[in-house]
């Protein structure tokens, strides 16, 4: 199987970069350049933003 190739150089993309990220399609150096590909869902955390400051240890404002 040959190495998949980021998008933007085309330099193969480590094997241990697409084990922790196999969606990715940049190899390391462009994606500290250009950004991530990879796109997270933001996760809901249950709780009012003032609470989750206080559980924090942040100053309300």
């Amino acid at each position: 199987m040959a190495p998949r190739k980021c998008t933007i150089c085309g330099k193969p993309i480590p094997k241990e970069r697409l084990q922790a990220l196999p969606q990715t399609k940049r190899c390391v150096d462009c994606a500290r350049e250009k950004g991530s590909d990879i796109v997270v869902r933001r996760a809901e955390i249950g709780m009012d933003a003032d609470t989750y400051k206080d559980l924090l240890g942040a100053t309300r404002s």
